[in-house]
């Protein structure tokens, strides 16, 4: 895993002749035991189609190692059959991030992505089409991608992954029609895919993204040749994120860093001067007050 990603200048709406090599690797599941039936060709087949939609198209025009392909896993529940080709089900996503030097993968996200719909016919094909919907399946997958790799690129440079999360942002814009909960930001309160993407937009959490590249390139990443120095900058990103909380307690964006990191800072902190246990907890209260007792475990352990 490289250093960091180049990021790309303009914006990759068409594909064109395969020159590059495919950039991400889904682990991708499907679970349809809730779907009554014994034929269960349709789901075969959807699996087959979704595995192949991940691994074979390309999404950017950056060259890239077989071995430094960005990996997440995505698997699809499906709870309900609405018609002969709708179905209804819930998303999770997951993605940990390669941190150098070690063999260690640092999560970064972790999205239930609930109530999701979507029609899928017995052999149909999944395309990438940035133009416009091609369905709510294929709008699914895509936005899922490009948000994975706009949180990837955003860990290695400081807003690199802007270009992705536009692309993101337009797949929101192209799905408003959809019937399929998710896509409008008012509804849930915003926490859904089209709220993600717009706090991730909206300057107000900024700071935000620069808290991510902190965190995970200048802290994680340094930590296997100056543990102290890494800790110090994962310790400021932290502290970047407050002022983001404080404007906004509500932020889907804080309430996912907190569930994917909680338990990692908690590991990072237990071995710490006694002024940085205090920062870290003072700074983990605030922003994740409900889980106040948990942060409690970093003072359980003595610096040596």
């Amino acid at each position: 895993m490289p250093l960091f990603r180049k990021t790309f200048i303009a914006l990759f709406y068409v594909l064109s002749t395969p020159v590059f090599a495919q950039e991400i690797n889904c682990r991708f599941q499907l679970i349809s035991t809730q779907i009554p039936g014994s034929d269960r060709t349709v789901f075969e087949q959807m699996q087959k189609a979704i595995h192949e939609f991940y691994n074979t198209t390309i999404f950017t025009p950056h060259k890239i190692k077989f071995n430094e392909r960005i990996e997440f896993n995505l698997s699809i529940s499906l709870t309900k059959q609405l018609g002969s080709n709708e179905y209804e089900g819930d998303i999770q996503v997951t993605y940990s991030r390669p941190i150098y030097g070690t063999s260690y993968n640092s999560p970064v996200i972790n999205i239930h992505d609930q109530k999701v719909q979507f029609r899928y016919n017995l052999g149909d094909q999944i395309q990438l089409n940035l133009n416009t919907s091609t369905g709510n399946l294929a709008s699914l997958l895509t936005y899922y991608a490009y948000l994975i790799l706009a949180l990837d690129y955003d860990t290695f440079s400081l807003k690199g992954g802007q270009p992705f999360l536009e692309i993101a942002e337009r797949v929101v814009q192209n799905s408003q029609n959809e019937a399929s909960p998710g896509w409008r930001v008012f509804e849930n309160n915003g926490r859904n895919r089209a709220g993600l993407v717009e706090e991730l937009m909206n300057s107000t959490y900024e700071p935000f993204r620069t808290a991510l590249y902190k965190y995970h390139r200048l802290g994680l990443d340094v930590m296997s040749e100056n543990v102290e120095q890494g800790r110090r900058e994962i310790l400021e990103a932290l502290e970047i994120l407050r002022p983001v909380y404080q404007r906004r307690s509500d932020s889907y964006l804080i309430q996912l860093f907190v569930s994917a990191k909680s338990d990692e800072i908690i590991n990072i902190f237990t071995i710490a001067t006694p002024d940085e246990k205090r920062r870290a907890i003072n700074i983990m209260n605030t922003i994740d007050p409900a889980n106040a007792q948990k942060y409690r475990k970093i003072m359980e352990q003595q610096r040596p």
